[in-house]
């Protein structure tokens, strides 16, 4: 018997799998906990090379720093908590000061910086996270795995961007998608959203109008106009760092200039994959400042902007930080 016609929905039992007359192996887990309840049912599936995975929603709150609120289908906000659960058609918003990354149930991460708002949703064939981008910015870290399609997408106001495994960055900048490939390789298509909050309306072929942007490319897609991808810039040096005693010890970081560099950034975490983050700042000088931070040892990332407004590949450095504290008189 044709094993594929045993799973006509391409699903697996949350017990076991049957493989064969008579032959049954178990390989799908129960449902997790988390916070203390057990996560929505979803049944697992069978993807092209004929393997048990987990759904990839619902997501759940790995890290979080600052205040951000989870909004539920209607759009209703509660505030957000490390832990909670984030499924399909719901939604997070961070505040100005706030980062929060998402860690999906395939093993995909997404991370919010500041001023962001995203919508999750789950394409029925085959099994598609869609990460809807509303507001701000997202950072993706997709895992790869041998497909011809797509196991991620991520849908702007301008388009679709189809991912297999790779790390990007996406931001919605006016009336534009900036899309920066920083490993793998990211399929950019200009497809419009069939209504706000749902899933694109994908061409009948996916490959038709697709561009193909590689690792150290970006791409600014519009909606009208040739789009072609640009060389990213290099990351930024760091060259020196200091501080200022007060209630308040400022933190600052010398970066060698970068030339085509319009504008830098630089970010602190606690973790080196950048899922924790504490602070970030922006600066248009080679000089980025903290301040509030208190005295550990740190894992910062610094990388600059081009005169389109790209930003470029990412430097990592680890680095021990105690303010100076203020002297009694």
């Amino acid at each position: 018997m044709d094993t594929m016609t045993l799973f006509p929905h391409r699903t697996c039992s949350a017990l076991s799998l049957l493989l064969g007359p008579g032959l049954i192996l178990a390989l799908c887990a129960t449902s997790p906990i988390v916070m203390g309840k057990p996560a929505p049912v979803r049944a697992p599936y069978i993807d092209d090379n004929l393997l048990c995975r987990a759904q990839p929603l619902p997501a759940v709150v790995q890290h979080l720093t600052g205040e951000a609120w989870k909004l539920d289908a209607k759009g209703r906000s509660s505030v957000l908590q490390e832990g909670m659960l984030i499924d399909e058609l719901e939604g997070v918003q961070t505040s100005p000061s706030a980062f929060v990354s998402l860690l999906l149930g395939d093993g995909s991460r997404v991370v919010l910086p500041s001023s962001s708002q995203v919508r999750l949703h789950l394409a029925q064939e085959p099994a598609i996270p869609q990460v809807i981008l509303e507001l701000g910015q997202v950072e993706a870290y997709v895992l790869e795995r041998a497909s011809d399609h797509d196991r991620f997408q991520i849908v702007t106001p301008v388009g679709v961007l189809g991912v297999r495994g790779t790390h990007f960055r996406v931001r919605n900048d006016d009336s534009q998608s900036v899309v920066e490939v920083l490993n793998g390789q990211v399929a950019a298509s200009r497809v419009e959203p069939a209504v706000a909050g749902l899933p694109a309306k994908m061409p009948k072929d996916p490959a038709q109008g697709e561009l193909k942007v590689g690792a150290r490319q970006g791409v600014l897609l519009k909606k009208q106009g040739e789009l072609k991808t640009v060389e990213l810039l290099d990351a930024p040096r760091l060259v020196g760092q200091d501080g200022q005693k007060g209630d308040a010890p400022v933190w600052t970081l010398f970066l060698h200039p970068l030339p085509g560099a319009q504008r830098y950034r630089a970010q602190v975490a606690t973790d080196k994959a950048f899922m924790n983050i504490k602070q970030e700042s922006f600066s248009s000088e080679p000089r980025v400042s903290f301040t509030g931070l208190k005295a550990s040892f740190y894992h910062v990332r610094v990388s600059a902007f081009d005169v389109q407004g790209l930003e470029g590949e990412a430097g990592v450095y680890d680095i021990f930080y105690y303010p100076p504290a203020t002297r009694v008189q």
